[in-house]
Order: structure tokens, then C-alpha cells, then sequence
């Protein structure tokens, strides 16, 4: 049973490594393609901030949820070994043809799945997790459509001298402080972060920190915005390529942070009822191994995936949201 579970283990490793590098276009395409970067650098840019995100993330929503796509009773190694090996496959193959997919939704179909095949019986899933889950398969591209969309236009507006549109990114900043004061957890006895600092314990509790980074972003982007008008296109598409640093940065840490709780989820969902002795990981054991391979393996990634997401572009210019 151990071997059986140790083996498991290496091929949750191998799946967050091929993870990695199937993942390295998502974090880089943008920055290559305006040029910011050269493909090598932006893989080590990457690749860092993929896992400075383990020292950032200290909670385990996206692993429990994963933990929770198959009912208890019904997960055995089987099941788990099934899950990994048929999402490695299929990561394989989505890689090597180029093709733009998922981990996330491959891995948590093959659980589902295995589980399915092993009881016989569609009661082994949690469905209402599994449909939220599959719901985000759709709901993703749109909202990443519709926000870009919208802060294009913020952005093409700033270009003009009008006061309005300059009030209208002074509301944004206001705005961003007036939701951190509402939102933002403060009370000490719920702050359970590894820092000493009260300030530190703020920012990086968990629920706090998405809500923190968050705000950063369009604090930047509204800053940014107050001076557009005073720039000539040359030296405002200069600025556009400058803060792609910080979105191929910020993008890099929350797919770190998302992706290396992936397998964490897997492994834990059978980790927690078998609790061997002699077997002390633990799950953040688990998410440091796991990033560590994610970060290597977008190092050390190949550029099919980078081809087919750049391919049908022709002039590379500006800031990619």
C-alpha cells in the first residue's frame, strides 16, 4: 500500500511538472510578443514568479475543492492512480498537437471519471462542485473578454485631455481603498499567517492578499491612466512594455499559487484516510515539492503551446491585459 501510494505520489510530481511546461505560454506569450522579452527570458521570468507563489499562498481553497470533486468514501488509489495517469496522458497529447487546454479540467475530470468507472455509479461525485468547475470552462474566455474589452476602452479614453476621464481613474483609486477598508480582514485572532508583523499578518492572510493584489493592479493601471494624455504614442506604448513586467509577474504568482494546489488535492484526498506513520510530508510539504516543479518545468518548457497562441498575430504592440 505504501509503494502503491509513494508511486502515486511521483506521478502527481510528473503531472505538475508536464502541468508546467504545457501552462508556460499562458505566463509568456503576451510579453514575447510585444517584444518585451526574449522567449528565454520570459520563461525565467516566469518561472520564478511561479514559484515565489509558494511563499505567498499559504491557504488550500483550490486543493480542497479538487479534494472535494469525488465523495470520500469512494476515492481509493486506484481511482487516484487511474485520475493522474489518463490527465498526464492527455496533457501529453494536447501538448505535443499544440493545443491550448486545461490542466486544471483534465485532472479533475480523470478523478471524476476513475471514480465513476470504480463505484458505477454517478453518486461517487460531488456534482454540484463538478458543475460549478465546468461552469468556468465557458464562463473564463467570456469574462476575460469582457474585462479586457473594458479596459481598453478605459485605457484609448485616457488618451484625450478631458477631465472626466481623469476623475473617472481618481474614482477607480478611491474606490480600490474604500473596498480594501470594507473587505480586508483585521481582526489578530483571525490572521493565522506566519508573519510576526500586524501589518504582514494583513496583507498576506490569504483572503486578504487576492483582494490586496487585486486592488494593486488597478491602482497601477489608474496611475498610469492619469498620464496617458501627456504621452505621444511612441513613448506611451514604451510605458505599455514596462508594466508588462508586472502583469506577466502578477499573472505568474496566481497561476503558481492555483496550479501547484492542483496535485496537492489529489494526493491529500487519499493522504488524509490512509495517514501513514512513517509519512510526515504533509500537505505543505506536497505544494513546496509541487511548486518546485511547476517553476522547473516552465524553466525548462519547449514553445508548441507559445506557437499556437501566437500564431495569426502580425504587429506586436502595446500593454496585454
Amino acid at each position: 500500500m505504501f509503494t502503491y501510494l509513494v508511486i502515486i505520489i511521483a506521478l502527481a510530481l510528473v503531472f505538475d511538472y508536464i502541468n508546467g511546461f504545457h501552462d508556460a505560454a499562458n505566463s509568456i506569450a503576451t510579453i514575447v510578443s510585444t517584444k518585451v522579452l526574449t522567449p528565454f527570458q520570459a520563461v525565467v521570468w516566469a518561472a520564478m514568479f511561479n514559484f515565489v507563489a509558494y511563499f505567498i499562498f499559504k491557504d488550500h481553497g483550490v486543493a480542497n475543492t479538487i479534494a472535494k470533486t469525488v465523495k470520500e468514501e469512494f476515492i481509493d488509489l486506484n481511482v487516484i492512480f487511474s485520475g493522474v495517469v489518463a490527465a498526464i496522458l492527455w496533457n501529453l497529447f494536447t501538448w505535443w498537437r499544440g493545443i491550448p487546454s486545461s490542466s486544471s479540467h483534465t485532472l479533475i475530470g480523470g478523478f471524476a471519471g476513475a471514480a465513476i468507472a470504480h463505484s458505477q455509479t454517478l453518486a461517487s461525485i460531488n456534482s454540484p462542485v463538478i458543475l460549478k468547475i465546468a461552469a468556468f470552462i465557458f464562463l473564463a474566455p467570456l469574462i476575460g473578454m469582457v474585462v479586457a474589452f473594458i479596459f481598453s476602452i478605459w485605457f484609448l479614453n485616457s488618451f484625450r485631455k478631458e477631465i472626466k476621464f481623469k476623475l473617472f481613474s481618481i474614482a477607480i483609486i478611491l474606490g480600490v481603498f474604500a473596498f480594501w477598508y470594507f473587505i480586508l480582514e483585521t481582526d489578530p485572532a483571525l490572521l493565522k499567517t506566519h508573519f510576526e508583523s500586524y501589518f504582514l499578518k494583513i496583507v498576506f492572510y490569504s483572503k486578504n492578499f487576492k483582494y490586496i493584489l487585486l486592488g494593486l493592479i488597478l491602482i497601477v493601471m489608474a496611475i498610469f491612466s492619469l498620464f496617458l494624455s501627456g504621452l505621444n504614442a511612441y513613448r506611451a506604448n514604451k510605458w505599455f512594455k514596462k508594466i508588462q513586467f508586472l502583469s506577466s509577474a502578477i499573472f505568474s504568482i496566481g497561476h503558481g499559487g492555483n496550479d501547484a494546489q492542483k496535485v496537492m488535492g489529489i494526493i491529500m484526498a487519499r493522504f488524509n484516510c490512509l495517514r501513514p506513520k512513517y509519512l510526515s510530508f504533509g500537505p505543505h510539504g506536497f505544494l513546496g515539492a509541487a511548486g518546485v516543479l511547476c517553476g522547473n518545468s516552465i524553466g525548462n518548457h519547449e514553445w508548441r503551446m507559445e506557437n499556437c497562441k501566437d500564431h495569426g498575430y502580425k504587429d506586436y504592440q502595446g500593454y496585454a491585459f
